[in-house]
């Protein structure tokens, strides 16, 4: 099997995982860290005394979390589509978000659908679009380059 192909397999299959991951972590009826909310705001409370509120901070971890949520299936999308539709990674991660965020707000009561999720989310989709557009490129120069190969 060429290169190019075993490369798409791969991302295709990374891909499908982690869409059933996103969908598990997206649509779970209740906030995924509320298990985790007394420790980790205990944590946060020690930034107390540099003047940074717990909730500010837990608020910076969660904008994060949620770019880097969507950084991977970026990537892998490039991967799969190619350097001359990049554009359909950071698309899909729109689209894929604001359904996230729609079905959230209206079917989940104990979940809130944000604006500012779907900014992080899409920052995160562009954010991994970009490493992936120099993976791929990278990529290409290697199986062209016979030294490398």
């Amino acid at each position: 099997m060429p290169a190019d192909r075993r490369i798409r397999t791969r991302a295709t299959i990374g891909l499908l995982a982690y869409t059933v991951f996103v969908a598990a972590v997206g649509l779970w009826p209740t906030p995924v860290d509320r298990p985790f909310h007394p420790l980790l705001f205990r944590l946060l409370g020690t930034l107390a005394v540099v003047g940074i509120r717990p909730l500010d901070a837990y608020d910076v971890i969660e904008f994060t979390a949620n770019i880097a949520f969507f950084v991977p299936p970026a990537l892998l999308l490039v991967l799969i589509a190619g350097r001359r539709r990049w554009w359909i990674a950071p698309l899909a991660g729109l689209l894929a978000s604001v359904a996230i965020e729609l079905t959230q707000h209206f079917f989940l009561p104990a979940r809130f659908g944000t604006v500012q999720d779907v900014i992080a989310n899409t920052l995160g989709a562009v954010i991994g679009t970009g490493i992936g557009v120099l993976v791929a490129g990278r990529l290409h120069a290697n199986a062209r380059d016979p030294l490398t190969s």
